[in-house]
């Protein structure tokens, strides 16, 4: 059975609730909670992923910016207001309700950002497409000065994720960097993070990789370093040491209530073409 019923329906709710969306500025709680857990704070973690952006990977206000599952714009819509007029974004998800909720509400407001749906299959929520290994990003080459993938290569296997590395190199500008979060680790993780068990989070052991649920592989990956750095390698890509822990998904801030250990395996790894 196919998501896309129930995609349409979701539109068609979503446009209902456009009118407070012109207030509050944030996307209704019932699409943000379809993508991240609603103790995030959404303005703010996307305010700062763009000071990130700015001071680790030198955003400009010319640069042209690619959003690598962009969700419901929590990268863009603070860009908005970075982003010149020589600049650009384009963005794209696998789900469609979310690029639709993107193109009314900022892409209507701002003619130099673009949403794309991809119509990529996965494991999680979206049954028809082509497979994630496959895909090739609707770009040009050396299209970007900049690409960010925020909590996507965490629910990507070795092969898409190959595929998506070689993709951002393809569309990339020469000197061009990329942005993107991994959950990682190594023989030493565990020793450097006690009581946050690496075999508790992902139980499933694959060659290079764990999965938290093996029927569902996409649902969450993390990888062994020792597969990342020759994957980056391979697609042309320089990773500049050293990683840094995610802007959006620290550990630092979910609330005591709830438990997201997985979290301080979670980092950002910034690369150049």
């Amino acid at each position: 059975m196919t998501t896309t019923w129930r995609s349409k329906a979701r539109t068609a709710r979503d446009k209902a609730n456009d009118v407070v969306t012109r207030v509050t500025r944030r996307p209704p709680r019932r699409i943000r909670g379809d993508i991240s857990p609603l103790w995030l704070d959404f303005g703010r973690t996307g305010r700062d992923q763009v000071g990130f952006l700015t001071e680790f990977c030198g955003l400009t206000p010319n640069h042209h910016v690619l959003d690598i599952g962009c969700g419901v714009g929590r990268l863009a819509l603070p860009l908005t207001r970075v982003l010149g007029p020589l600049g650009g974004y384009q963005g794209f998800d696998v789900l469609p309700y979310l690029v639709d909720w993107c193109e009314r509400n900022i892409a209507a407001r701002h003619p130099h950002f673009h949403f794309t749906h991809a119509d990529v299959r996965t494991s999680i929520g979206h049954d028809p497409g082509v497979d994630a290994a496959d895909y090739v990003f609707p770009y040009a080459d050396a299209s970007f000065d900049l690409a960010y993938a925020g909590s996507l290569f965490t629910h990507l296997t070795p092969d898409a994720a190959a595929n998506y590395l070689a993709q951002v190199a393809r569309v990339l500008r020469p000197g061009g960097v990329f942005a993107a979060t991994w959950n990682l680790y190594n023989r030493r993780s565990e020793q450097a993070l006690p009581g946050r068990s690496l075999r508790k989070a992902w139980p499933f052991a694959r060659d290079h990789h764990r999965l938290k649920d093996a029927e569902h592989p996409e649902s969450n990956v993390a990888y062994d370093e020792l597969w990342l750095r020759p994957a980056y390698r391979q697609a042309g890509l320089r990773i500049l040491d050293p990683l840094r822990p995610d802007a959006t998904y620290s550990p630092l801030r979910v609330p005591q209530r709830v438990s997201a250990a997985h979290l301080w395996y979670t980092n950002t790894v910034i690369a150049r073409l």
